[in-house]
């Protein structure tokens, strides 16, 4: 993705039995990602270490930044499908085989996921995003029944 990140969903598709990550961006572009449960909980433990390293859930789910994005509604607004003109990756998404990381020295988590082979998605998670993408991650767990976060934000009131 090289342009402006809008929106973040996340669903379970029983039907698969797995995640549907959907992006879009400013330019209405798609792109979608297919979670299974396996990367789902490989994706879990390394969100988990990267949040552990800034104090945690509590620390995280308490920042000024956060506060905000929940006041705007960012977790309740619904998806803008309306928006979206073009799918770079095709419109059936591509199934999630490899994750790449690394940490920055400003915080941000520099993460790649990536099909089998070709084209994948990068995402660059402050502090915040990192909370919200956990949490957006935490709420399709639940909703999957794969029972991979324990206490998770999505079930627990922390604001």
């Amino acid at each position: 993705m090289t342009d402006q990140l809008h929106q973040l969903n996340m669903n379970y598709v029983a039907a698969e039995d797995r995640l549907m990550l959907r992006m879009n961006t400013q330019a209405g572009d798609e792109y979608r990602v297919w979670l299974t449960r396996r990367f789902t909980g490989l994706l879990v433990e390394l969100l988990s270490k990267e949040i552990d390293k800034h104090g945690g859930i509590p620390t995280l789910a308490s920042t000024p930044e956060t506060k905000k994005l929940f006041k705007q509604g960012a977790m309740e607004k619904p998806y803008e499908e309306e928006k979206i003109i073009n799918y770079p990756l095709g419109e059936a998404g591509f199934l999630a085989s490899k994750i790449n990381y690394k940490s920055t020295e400003e915080g941000v988590l520099a993460l790649e996921i990536l099909p089998e082979k070709g084209k994948g998605i990068n995402l660059n998670l402050n502090k915040t995003l990192l909370f919200m993408f956990y949490n957006l991650l935490a709420q399709g767990c639940s909703q999957s029944g794969w029972k991979l976060i324990e206490n998770s934000p999505s079930e627990k009131n922390i604001h």
